[in-house]
C-alpha cells in the first residue's frame, strides 16, 4: 500500500514536492504522509525556550502539545521576571538602578505578551486556557494522546470501493 492521508486515510497522489488528497482536497507535505492508514503521530518532545521568540504564525504551526509545554515555560519565565522586577523596583535609588528596573520591566512585558499569544492559540484550539500546568495535568494530557483510539489505524478505502 502506498502513502495515505494522515487525516482521512485515503490514498494520496504524488505531486512534484508534495502529495494531494482528493477527499480532503488539500496538499499533504512529504513528511506528513503516512503509510497504510496510520494517523498523525505526535512526538512527546521537550521544548526549547528560544521557541518563545518565534512569530505568531510560526507558533500557530506548532502542535497543541508543544504549545502546552511552551506555555508552561513562558509562565515559569514570567514568574522569574516578576520577582526580578519587584526586587529591582524596591532597590531603585539611582539612575543605574532605574535603568535596570526599566530593562526588567521590558523583559517582563515581552514574556507576558508571548504568554498571551500562546494562551490565545490554545484557547482557539481547546476552547479554554489551561489554568494550572502541573505534572498531573501534563500526565493526563499525555495519557489521552496515547490512547488506543487516538493511535488506531484508519480504514483505508480504494477508489474501487465505490461512493457511499
Amino acid at each position: 500500500m502506498g502513502y495515505t492521508c494522515p487525516y482521512c486515510g485515503s490514498g494520496l497522489h504524488d505531486e512534484k514536492d508534495h502529495y494531494f488528497c482528493d477527499f480532503c482536497v488539500m496538499d499533504i507535505s512529504k513528511d506528513q504522509a503516512q503509510m497504510g492508514g496510520h494517523r498523525i503521530h505526535e512526538t512527546h518532545q521537550k521544548v526549547d525556550p528560544s521557541d518563545l521568540k518565534k512569530t505568531t504564525p510560526e507558533l500557530m504551526a506548532y502542535s497543541t502539545w508543544t504549545l502546552i509545554l511552551l506555555l508552561k515555560e513562558a509562565r515559569k519565565l514570567r514568574a522569574s521576571f516578576y520577582k526580578d522586577l519587584s526586587i529591582a523596583r524596591s532597590k531603585s535609588r539611582g539612575s543605574r538602578d532605574k535603568a535596570r528596573a526599566d530593562d526588567v520591566a521590558a523583559e517582563y512585558q515581552e514574556i507576558t505578551k508571548r504568554m498571551y499569544i500562546i494562551e490565545n492559540i490554545l484557547k482557539k484550539r481547546l476552547s479554554y486556557v489551561p489554568a494550572n500546568l502541573n505534572d498531573s495535568y501534563l500526565r493526563d494530557y499525555e495519557k489521552r494522546m496515547s490512547t488506543k483510539k487516538t493511535n488506531d489505524k484508519m480504514i483505508t478505502f480504494s477508489d474501487s470501493d465505490g461512493e457511499v
